[in-house]
């Protein structure tokens, strides 16, 4: 049986479109990857330097290009057969560039199978997630929030299978005081 992810990412400009942070979820919440490329790759869009980068966690977060591929490629292997969600065809080809470290690795990466979510229940559902988390509204465009974001807007539209009873709670009692 495939291990379900959840996948965000955020980059410089619409024009060049260079990685700036990552974020995979599992579907129970939990383990998560998150990491941002350090240095960050120049010329930010406004939108970026404005919004984006002043989320950033820095610090430990902040990696090397070769170190942001090994960490991930580690943390995507952990998996079986993972089936890695995303809403937005870039962020396929973002986690595709990371696993090679940005081109400072020649090896193999682990298998995933992507998965573009176009379900309009869902993304739908992204929408009232924000609405009803204005704590999450405020931190929206970091990818760890958004990976979350989408995680949990899936599984409310499309079924609790697989998850621990903890997160079947959470996300009942979340579903349950947005009605």
């Amino acid at each position: 049986m495939a291990d379900l992810l959840f996948l965000d990412t955020e980059w410089n400009n619409d024009a060049v479109r260079e990685l700036v942070s990552l974020a995979l979820v599992n579907a129970d919440a939990t383990q998560c990857f998150y990491a941002e490329r350090a240095p960050r790759p120049g010329a930010p869009s406004s939108f970026v330097s404005k919004v984006v980068y002043p989320l950033l966690d820095g610090g430990d977060a902040a990696l090397s290009d070769e170190n942001f591929g090994e960490q991930l490629r580690v943390f995507v292997a952990s998996f079986d057969h993972p089936r890695i969600h995303f809403d937005g065809a870039i962020d396929k080809r973002q986690l595709a560039r990371a696993l090679t470290g940005f081109g400072t690795w020649s090896g193999e990466v682990p298998a995933w199978e992507p998965v573009l979510v176009t379900r309009q229940d869902v993304l739908g559902e992204l929408e009232i997630y924000f609405g009803c988390r204005p704590e999450r509204a405020a931190r929206r465009h970091h990818a760890a929030v958004d990976a979350e974001a989408l995680r949990a807007a899936y599984i409310t539209i499309l079924g609790l299978e697989g998850l621990s009873s903890h997160d079947q709670r959470e996300t009942r009692a979340w579903t349950t005081s947005r009605s």
